[in-house]
């Protein structure tokens, strides 16, 4: 039998093309597709007897045996689209699409890069604190309220400068146009707006340094991020032009909590960031189950090296 991988993604993600890549170079047969492909370029056909689903996946040139998945990689897929429809014809076949074709690819024998409700879980933020601080890493001192009065009250009790951050995506569309909201320092005179919905403020953690950390199975690969410039000391992720990036080992206990923190939530890959204090210790800020990678993947951050031998490894077990 001939196992295969199979990768389910928009078709635009650079991290995911260079996995595909990686796994061309050897021997185990790859099938790719995006949740939006179906129904209209992607076929499914399953059926269940004792038990087991069999049957197939088919575009208009490839076709993979539903028995033969032993490994799946899910990053990032589309929404299912279904542009002929009305809106509540839509809603109700995308509800049947995604009970039915992700239905039948949960019951596959195959092991997860990540388990969808897996890294749906492990997008809250909450969650990710309370797992990271009961792993042994350290997190900072955190509010998460709609009262504005709250966070006054949190500031004096921490003695300490205010950051916030979005809770969910950092991107909103406006009238205007898109905007990205980065993580910036609270004006406790300008807290108009906190009581619409939930906010994340957090201790402004002394920093010596960030760390992106990229978990693959139980390898811990992390990159110090050097900012050069007052945005990208806040954020990093505003200004990319002034980061540099250096491999670094990662401390044992900080392994030790993050294996951990990735055993509890049952996942095989995450994006984590850390602060580096100026003491050295390490401290957990977030995980991203889907977290993107590729900008930084070179030899000696050999990323999709890592990610692609992960998945073909387990197709050979």
């Amino acid at each position: 039998m001939t196992h295969t991988v199979l990768v389910v993604d928009g078709p635009f993600e650079a991290g995911t093309d260079l996995v595909v890549e990686g796994l061309s170079s050897s021997d185990i047969p790859v099938f790719r597709m995006d949740t939006a492909d179906f129904p209209h370029a992607l076929e499914l056909r399953a059926t269940n007897v004792d038990g087991q689903w069999t049957g197939t996946l088919s575009t208009e040139r490839r076709s993979v045996t539903l028995a033969d998945i032993k490994a799946i990689h899910w990053n990032r897929p589309s929404l299912f689209r279904f542009p002929e429809l009305s809106e509540s014809d839509a809603h109700w076949a995308r509800g049947a699409a995604r009970i039915g074709l992700g239905g039948v690819l949960m019951s596959l024998a195959a092991r997860w890069m990540n388990h969808p409700s897996r890294a749906s879980a492990a997008e809250f933020k909450p969650l990710q604190l309370r797992t990271a601080h009961a792993m042994g890493l350290a997190t900072p001192r955190t509010l998460i309220t709609n009262s504005a009065n709250e966070v006054r009250a949190f500031a004096k009790h921490i003695e300490v400068p205010l950051i916030t951050k979005p809770l969910g995506t950092p991107h909103v569309a406006h009238s205007q146009g898109a905007e990205t909201m980065y993580t910036r320092e609270v004006d406790l005179d300008a807290l108009g707006g906190v009581e619409l919905t939930a906010h994340l403020f957090q201790e402004r953690v002394p920093k010596q340094y960030e760390v992106r950390l990229i978990v693959v199975g139980d390898f811990c690969h992390s990159v110090k991020i050097k900012a050069h410039s007052e945005a990208a000391r806040t954020d990093w992720r505003s200004d990319y032009d002034a980061l540099e990036y250096e491999p670094i080992e990662t401390p044992t206990d900080v392994v030790n909590g993050v294996r951990g923190y990735m055993a509890r939530l049952a996942l095989t890959y995450a994006a984590m960031d850390f602060i580096v204090r100026p003491n050295g210790q390490w401290t957990f800020l977030e995980a991203n189950p889907s977290g993107q990678w590729a900008w930084l993947n070179s030899p000696e951050i050999p990323l999709a090296t890592s990610i692609a031998h992960t998945l073909e490894n387990w197709c050979r077990r």
